[in-house]
């Protein structure tokens, strides 16, 4: 297969991988309040890591969100046969991955922290252990997906392909990669 359409694929992947995790965090998010109800009352201190683990788990929402989107704007982008689209996508996913970077380390486990066992047990049905499976996964994923966009978009295929493109065409979308014919 041609090196742009691995890299078309995996950064698609990417956005929609990006775009499960903001489904997930949206989920819990939507019954947060009926759960935080149901497993009170709380102490004063477990009162302030609930409200700390909403606020981490709606900023984990809104990154997950605007990370997918962006991606998904990147995806769109990688079959432009354009020399600048590259760099582009090259920094777009600089940038990506070290917002997952940063959004892991504010992640909602990092403020789930309890002061004895009772406190946790009394707290973990609030998170549950397979977000925090699933959001290690989904960045992983996203990491190394992203690897494999730019070391395929690094190749002397990927090279040729944007540095042939026909500057009078009047078309200059996104199918036109998938017209030409490639030798792999």
């Amino acid at each position: 297969m041609h090196p742009v359409r691995v890299a078309f694929w995996s950064v698609t992947a990417c956005a929609v991988l990006e775009l499960g995790q903001a489904a997930t965090a949206g989920c819990l998010v939507l019954r947060y309040e009926r759960l935080v109800d149901d497993l009170g009352p709380w102490t004063r201190i477990e009162a302030m890591l609930v409200e700390t683990v909403y606020v981490h788990l709606t900023g984990a929402l809104i990154l997950a969100t605007g990370l997918g989107m962006i991606l998904s704007g990147a995806a769109l982008a990688v079959p432009r046969r354009n020399p600048y689209t590259r760099t582009v996508v090259g920094w777009t996913l600089l940038v990506v991955n070290l917002s997952l970077l940063l959004g892991v380390v504010y992640s909602p486990d990092s403020v789930l922290l309890p002061d004895s066992q009772h406190q946790l047990d009394h707290l973990q049905p609030l998170l549950p252990l397979w977000y925090t499976a699933q959001q290690g996964l989904t960045v992983t994923a996203v990491i190394a997906c992203s690897a494999v966009a730019m070391v395929r978009l690094g190749g002397e295929a990927a090279s040729e392909y944007y540095q042939r493109h026909d500057p009078t065409a009047t078309w200059h979308g996104f199918t036109s990669w998938l017209d030409v014919r490639f030798q792999d």
